[in-house]
């Protein structure tokens, strides 16, 4: 089984200090990052078990490949599962943090990076125009440069594209 990082590795770590305190130095707070983890890890099991469920109800239906819509519940998707929408967003948020602060101004999507800096700004909140621009780029063909992000940015807004809000 690989590592359950969903936000990253080096931000699920940032993450976890956030939340939970400075676990490298005190024993408490090392407790309540594990706990925390443990916690998000069982929430993304749980929605695995009910892809998995469903799409073995599909495919025994006859529907052999899932919509592009329905990805599968990864553990390293850029989603910190929580029981909570609001912790799953602030994971998101700091996640995005850490990406506008360390990508090279050279190498980012200037689209990208302007939603990345908007969605920043609102926490989270997106206009009409930027889910149509989300939606557009979110897209299997992009590069993970671009994908990373983007899902960041789709959990940071609490949005689902497709579905109306």
């Amino acid at each position: 089984m690989g590592m359950y990082h969903p936000i990253g590795h080096l931000a699920t770590l940032s993450f976890l200090s956030e939340l939970a305190g400075p676990y490298q130095h005190h024993e408490s707070a090392l407790l309540r990052a594990i706990e925390a983890l443990e916690a998000s890890r069982a929430v993304w099991r749980e929605e695995l078990d009910s892809y998995i469920d469903a799409r073995l109800r599909q495919k025994r239906r006859g529907r052999r490949a899932p919509s592009p819509g329905e990805p599968p519940p990864s553990g390293m998707g850029g989603h910190w599962y929580a029981s909570t929408p609001d912790v799953s967003r602030r994971a998101a948020l700091h996640a995005l943090k850490l990406w506008e602060r360390d990508v090279r101004p050279d190498s980012a999507d200037p689209e990208v990076r302007s939603i990345v800096r908007a969605c920043i700004a609102t926490g989270g909140r997106l206009t009409d125009e930027q889910r149509d621009i989300v939606s557009r780029r979110r897209t299997s063909d992009e590069t993970d440069e671009v994908r990373r992000p983007i899902t960041l940015v789709v959990s940071a807004s609490g949005w689902s594209p497709g579905v109306t809000v």
